[in-house]
């Protein structure tokens, strides 16, 4: 670290830690220039930085202020992300913006939820959201509710803890309302319906002409997405689609809803909604056995277990997807007013 940055680093802590809080003013430049033995346009090219971070306000010919935003943040930021406990991806994306963070030196709180249960795990986003907003942290990143019942209701409660301690909130994946509704909070994610039609497409090249598409009851908004970017895929190459015989609603590993869906519209290649529901998938097959064994599968994610069965997937680029979430947050917590923004991110086709 630069003179520079180890400066603005040491200010930025004391200020979130509330030492300057009884007179909220910070000490003049030419007193930090004797405190820490820099010149002045050192002091004030930290000033400036510490500035656009929303931790304090100037005004010519008057007193540095420490901002309101600065008296009320801790200078943490806290993950919510029940996604960990039941997903591949997740895990390493919260690694990523953890890692990142503190080299931007913000401290990070990684509330864990480890229930395999959905409604426990709702449960516990409410506790973490209760203890966070008390905790006074200064931004929030946030996966949405799945598999519980009304989503967009359990995910707004965790998110009204948020909103009235006035933390800001990056929305990890998906939204909390169901597309095309678009929530007031900012969302980073990938592009779903391109990679569902990326994938899609590469089906069609390998000769699939049947496409269907395995839905679990309650899964993201996400994976309606991705459903609607096959679909497109289907169409495209002169198909049909429709709910009733190109989408097979259940979980995979339910043998007779599977059979029966084969037997009735014969697909020979079926997209499941991530890499993991189509492993599960490829067991259920392969209980039922004869042709069923040999229909293709394709999903998203590009965890381990793709590599391992050999399907087609789209990679999630977690690097990015935490480097952007980040900057995200951080912007929203300097500007607090701008408008609701969707960044989602080109995902690469993996086929094998």
């Amino acid at each position: 670290m630069t003179r520079h940055d180890e400066i603005f680093e040491r200010l930025r802590r004391e200020i979130l830690a509330g030492k300057f809080d009884s007179g909220r003013r910070l000490p003049s430049e030419a007193a930090l220039s004797r405190r820490f033995g820099v010149s002045r346009p050192t002091i004030s090219r930290v000033t400036l930085d510490l500035r656009r971070e929303g931790l304090i306000v100037t005004r010519q010919g008057a007193a540095t202020l420490i901002s309101r935003f600065a008296l009320n943040a801790t200078g943490a930021l806290g993950l919510v992300v029940p996604g960990e406990s039941y997903t591949e991806i997740f895990p390493p994306l919260c690694d990523q913006i953890v890692r990142l963070a503190e080299q931007s030196g913000w401290d990070v709180i990684h509330g864990e939820i480890k229930s395999s249960n959905p409604q426990v795990r709702a449960r516990e986003a409410r506790r973490l959201a209760y203890q966070f907003s008390k905790e006074r942290v200064s931004g929030i990143f946030f996966q949405p509710l799945e598999f519980v019942r009304d989503f967009a209701k359990a995910s707004a409660e965790v998110i009204s803890y948020f909103d009235a301690a006035s933390i800001p909130v990056v929305l990890l994946d998906y939204d909390i309302v169901p597309p095309p509704e678009r929530s007031d909070y900012d969302l980073v994610g990938i592009d779903n319906v391109s990679a569902g039609l990326a994938v899609g497409r590469a089906l069609v090249r390998a000769g699939a002409r049947r496409l269907a598409f395995l839905l679990r009851p309650g899964a993201a908004p996400t994976v309606a997405d991705r459903l609607r970017g096959v679909a497109s895929a289907a169409i495209e190459a002169g198909g049909t689609w429709s709910l009733a015989e190109n989408v097979l609603v259940c979980e995979p590993d339910d043998v007779r809803a599977v059979a029966w869906f084969l037997k009735r519209h014969n697909p020979d290649a079926i997209v499941s909604g991530n890499d993991i529901a189509a492993a599960r998938l490829r067991e259920t097959l392969l209980r039922i056995g004869g042709d069923a064994a040999r229909i293709r599968l394709a999903g998203f994610d590009d965890v381990a277990v793709a590599a391992k069965i050999g399907i087609t997937t789209v990679h999630q680029p977690c690097g990015a997807l935490a480097e952007i979430a980040l900057q995200t947050l951080l912007s929203r917590i300097r500007s607090p007013r701008l408008p609701a923004r969707t960044i989602l991110l080109p995902a690469p086709l993996v086929v094998r």
